[in-house]
């Protein structure tokens, strides 16, 4: 056995030894509401299709008229021969639900964040970042000290750090964060954050993969819930992988700043493109959201079912979090849920901090009463 199996071998023992080793579940068909996963059925409760649009009709249609004209590949990398009137389609289509001039469409939110942060750095750049940002960031900013801005890291949502931060330097300054957090479902103080940025002459870069599609009235996400109709985010980051039910990530900003990227973001220039079928699929679902049996509606009502049974009055978001603390007894609360016929995840250190784990309860629009009832029955058991 050479070295890199050794190696290899004894990590796995190590990290299984930690408590840490996780085996994903398999699916037998799509994610919806019921579901068959490791061969049993469940009601579903952790997954990011929170508008149901995955299996939407319009949807699936649109990518199959796309991979019958196009094929099933892009066939190589946006700035060679992966653009198609799609690409540019689903870029429009962004930009205009989100209210910026332009859009850039990259292969997943992960490439967006990466590519957004190692572009725009450089040697007198300051990045502020928040300290439970999302790994693509965490990445990102790793990729732009590479590159080499400063980076440092700032205490979760607090504006007052920030301002802090930013008073102590002179120069060019970005401060990034989450916008609804992916593990605990809260909102990174969006409007205030704004206010520190523009007193500073700095910009704000927020990453609203979770918010796209479910925060708002219209799901035009965290822009629209805090109604920053005028001054926004420099810099918005949406997905089409949760509630647009599709995959992909879009980065949002001024017509210089996405030409810019187009040039620099070398996940966008050295990617293979995303398929045409999936271009498709996107417009479609944005098409969705905005028409008028748009889901978000409904995905607001189960939400505020679901967190009333749990008592804790208005919540923002379809990401539910409930505390448990100690890691084996979170594992062992979502082993009793599954006994109980509900699909719900321990979420635990690395994830989250070391004696904060907890359950991660995921609402979807096409959940039903009785489905939602249940879980807050069983959950109340544990």
């Amino acid at each position: 056995m050479n070295w890199l199996n050794q190696r290899a071998r004894q990590h796995l023992i190590d990290w299984r030894a930690a408590g840490l080793e996780r085996t994903p579940s398999v699916f037998s068909a799509g994610q919806e509401p019921v579901c068959t996963i490791d061969g049993r059925e469940y009601v579903l409760f952790s997954s990011s299709n929170y508008l149901g649009l995955a299996e939407h009709p319009e949807v699936t249609a649109a990518a199959e008229q796309a991979l019958q004209l196009f094929g099933a590949g892009s066939g190589g990398s946006r700035l060679t021969t992966g653009t198609t009137g799609l690409h540019t389609q689903v870029e429009r289509a962004f930009a205009d639900f989100l209210g910026y001039e332009d859009a850039v469409f990259f292969s997943a939110g992960f490439l967006a964040n990466t590519g957004v942060l190692q572009a725009l750095a450089g040697p007198d750049t300051l990045i502020l970042s928040d300290e439970r940002n999302h790994a693509s960031i965490i990445d990102g900013c790793r990729l732009a000290k590479a590159a080499g801005a400063a980076v440092v890291v700032c205490r979760h949502r607090d504006p007052a750090h920030v301002d802090e931060l930013l008073a102590q330097h002179r120069g060019d300054a970005l401060v990034v964060t989450d916008g609804l957090f992916s593990m605990d479902g809260t909102l990174a103080p969006v409007p205030e954050l704004l206010a520190v940025c523009r007193s500073h002459g700095a910009a704000l870069m927020v990453d609203d993969a979770h918010g796209t599609g479910t925060l708002g009235a219209t799901g035009r996400g965290i822009n629209e819930h805090f109604a920053l109709d005028g001054d926004r985010p420099d810099i918005l980051v949406a997905t089409a992988s949760k509630a647009l039910g599709v995959e992909g990530g879009a980065v949002a900003a001024s017509a210089p700043v996405a030409a810019l990227l187009r040039q620099k973001a070398r996940t966008f220039v050295y990617s293979t493109s995303s398929t045409p079928a999936t271009c498709a699929a996107v417009v479609a679902a944005l098409g969705v959201v905005e028409g008028e049996g748009s889901p978000v509606k409904a995905l607001h009502r189960n939400i505020a079912r679901l967190t009333e049974h749990l008592g804790m009055g208005q919540w923002p978001s379809p990401i539910i979090p409930v505390p448990v603390g100690d890691e084996a007894r979170a594992v062992q609360a979502a082993d009793t849920l599954r006994q109980a016929g509900f699909f719900v995840p321990a979420i635990r250190w690395p994830t989250v901090p070391r004696g904060a784990a907890m359950l991660r309860v995921t609402v979807m629009a096409t959940h039903t009463d009785e489905q939602i009832d249940g879980l807050a029955h069983a959950i109340s058991q544990l």
